[in-house]
């Protein structure tokens, strides 16, 4: 025999109710013992006391307690050997096909629009557990990112790894990427598979070639299901730099250097899903249930026998035998009795074995892993401890379960991830119950995911609030793009409200919330607007402010450079004051005065007169009369003290100051700037605070390269 196992041995922790069970009995008998003495007399006992055998009394608990045992037992599903059983899988053949093109990264579909495909991909890929799926990534070629597998953690790896940069040609050729799946198809010998294709539309390439790719796909029977990634308006395309994040204000342009607008262009995507597809718009009202269905209407499901395997036999039915034999036994017995009994005692016993068989069927026929997996997250739940809520949902959902109770699983961890405010994983909850076909839990989960992304909108713009506080973590995201990001989710909660209506009109919860979130909707938008004039306000200020700022700084230099200019001939009107002094007091002869003022005037004259007549006054100087050695004297020592002094100090500084202004005012000819000007524009240019990078020119390109 081989080794004995319990599928759930949490059950068996109820065997310990016996010993309670057991001292009770036990107790209540000599407890009828010690009173009976004082309530019958002794000479009258055997005609008043009916059914007093004790003995039949033992025997009965006896099997009511082996009973209870067997079935504790059978709820803990013993199991013991193995059997081998064929399992037999419905599975569908599909390539799901992403466009990486650069115009992808257009954010008319926030993030941008290979974000959003690669999430409906992942939710594609979750919905049909059973079914061979592959990738391709194409942009102006196509390339096989996966092939088919049954390996879906692969897939999603796959997925994961696609961006604008795995093609390196640009351009987007939708009948290139529909001619690889059927040569995929073609390869791996399967037929019936479907092509799932993701694009903007905008197909500049291989245009001629779609009505032929079409045919060949109807004859090879594989269906084409298009999905519209964008919005008719469109949105303009970001580039990025070496590490993959937008360049702020830096946009893809065309040959002609005009910046490209991208818009959603559905007459391609609809005509190569003519005939046997279908054509689907992601950013519509359409959701995820629509694809699923579409897919599993489209497709045709083949079966298939997989491998052995090996289960373990349960075993619970014998105990549930053997304790039903007993309870059926507990019962004839004390009939069978050679003594009679009271009428009342067998009315009990029937009854209290009537009420142990029901309760334990009832338990037995509404029992399994996931209601178990229910009613403890609801518990846990009730007492406020989310995390292991949600713990206990996760784990249910990774056994097989049938969908509902997956979809109820999924309900129970939005909610617990809602209360932990993690409104990004309540979000994905309420996602995945999407699927479910049955409209009253589309609806619930419709109405649930509207309230997790008003909540997630109402969080962003509470941390905007609190930027203010400096001793708060402060967060990278400008204030547009956080109002931009609450905009497009208190839109979507709408979208879901909506959609909610739609399943059941009379749903008034739904109602009101919409109404609500429209009215907050409508004041964020003029809030924006505000904050966008008074934006537009402050940088048509900013030019001016620069410039005055500019005028003032020169305005300064210009002062500074007068005030230096002052202040140097302050200096040689008193370096000539004491100059003159000194000349006085060596010189107390009158005719000094005479002859000093008669040089002055000399001097005067010869500096009008040129070097012509410097060079001849020593002749004259010898044929004035009146002029004896003595007075020329003080004259002659007067002049040679006036050029080595500080006179001639100050005049070098004069000299030495002009040249540097001369200096800072040349124009150099390499750069076309003074050193002067130089420095006023690297000053102007250090208050900026956004300086773009030159755009390389564009290549001439013969393909869309977006």
């Amino acid at each position: 025999m081989s080794e004995v196992t319990f599928a759930q041995p949490g059950w068996l922790w109820a065997l310990l109710l016996l010993v309670p069970l057991v001292a009770l009995r036990i107790f209540g008998q000599f407890q009828g013992i010690r009173k009976l003495p004082g309530l019958v007399s002794p000479r009258l006992h055997h005609r008043l006391v009916v059914g007093s055998g004790e003995a039949k009394r033992w025997v009965v608990f006896f099997l009511r307690a082996l009973a209870l045992s067997l079935l504790i037992l059978a709820l803990a599903r013993p199991q013991w050997g193995y059997e081998e059983v064929e399992t037999v899988q419905e599975s569908r053949s599909l390539i799901l096909a992403i466009d990486t093109s650069r115009s992808m990264l257009a954010d008319d579909l926030p993030p941008n629009r290979l974000a959003r495909a690669k999430l409906a991909a992942k939710d594609i890929v979750d919905s049909l557990p059973e079914d061979r799926i592959g990738i391709i990534a194409f942009a102006g070629r196509p390339f096989l990112q996966a092939p088919l597998t049954v390996d879906h953690d692969a897939v999603l790896e796959s997925v994961d790894q696609l961006d604008t940069e795995i093609i390196p040609r640009g351009g987007t050729n939708l009948a290139a990427a529909a001619e690889l799946a059927l040569e995929t198809f073609k390869e791996a010998d399967l037929d019936g598979g479907a092509l799932i294709l993701f694009s903007d539309g905008e197909a500049l390439e291989g245009t001629e070639e779609i009505e032929k790719v079409r045919k060949d796909a109807a004859e090879a029977g594989m269906p084409i299901i298009s999905v519209g990634v964008g919005t008719i308006d469109g949105s303009i395309i970001p580039e990025l730099d070496k590490m993959g994040n937008p360049v702020p204000g830096v946009f893809i342009k065309d040959e002609e250097g005009q910046v490209v607008r991208s818009r959603l262009d559905e007459s391609a995507l609809r005509e190569i899903a003519s005939g046997a597809g279908t054509y689907i718009n992601l950013g519509g009202r359409a959701s995820l249930t629509q694809v699923v269905n579409s897919i599993q209407r489209t497709i045709e499901a083949s079966r298939e026998n997989a491998d052995m395997k090996r289960r373990p036999i349960e075993r619970f039915m014998w105990f549930l035998g053997a304790a039903t034999l007993l309870l059926i036994l507990a019962h004839i017995i004390p009939l069978l009795w050679l003594k009679p009994r009271s009428h009342l005692q067998a009315s009990l016993v029937t009854e209290k074995t009537a009420v142990v068989s029901a309760l334990f069927f009832v338990a037995l026929t509404q029992y399994s892993s996931a209601n178990e997996a229910l009613l403890s997250g609801a518990k846990a739940f009730k007492e406020q401890k989310y995390d292991q809520a949600i713990e206990i949902y996760e784990g249910a959902l990774a056994h097989r379960t049938t969908s509902s109770d997956r979809t109820r699983l999924q309900f129970g961890i939005g909610a617990a991830a809602f209360q932990l405010n993690d409104f990004e994983r309540a979000a994905e909850a309420y996602a995945e119950a999407l699927v479910q076909s049955d409209k009253r839990l589309q609806k619930h989960a419709h109405f649930n995911l509207g309230n997790t992304l008003y909540s997630k909108g109402a969080s962003g713009l509470q941390a905007l609030q609190s930027r203010a506080n400096p001793d708060q973590l402060q967060s990278l995201t400008s204030p547009t793009e956080a109002l931009d990001s609450t905009i497009h989710q208190w839109e979507s909660a709408i979208e879901h409200y909506e959609t909610a209506l739609q399943l059941d009109p009379s749903y008034e919860q739904a109602r009101h919330n919409v109404e609500v979130v429209r009215r907050r909707l409508d004041e964020l938008k003029q809030q924006k607007q505000e904050q966008q004039e008074q934006q537009q306000k402050q940088e048509q200020e900013q030019p001016q402010k620069e410039q005055n700022e500019q005028q003032e700084q020169q305005d300064d230099s210009s002062q500074d450079q007068n005030q230096n200019q002052d202040q140097q001939e302050k200096n040689e009107q008193d370096q000539n004051q004491e100059n003159q002094q000194n000349g006085g007091d060596q010189q107390q002869d009158p005719n000094a005065q005479q002859n000093q003022e008669n040089q002055d005037e000399q001097s005067n004259e010869n500096s009008d007169s040129g070097s012509s007549e410097t060079e001849q006054q020593p002749p004259e100087e010898q044929n004035q009369p009146g002029k004896d050695q003595e007075s020329e004297q003080p004259e002659q020592q007067q002049q040679p003290q006036q050029q080595p002094g500080q006179q001639g100090n100050s005049n070098q500084q004069n000299n030495i100051a002009q040249r540097q202004s001369q200096e800072e005012m040349e124009v150099n000819p390499e750069t076309g700037y003074s050193p002067s000007d130089a420095r006023q524009l690297l000053e102007s240019l250090a208050d900026e605070t956004e300086v773009r990078p030159m755009l390389a020119p564009s290549r001439g390109e013969k393909y869309k390269n977006w």
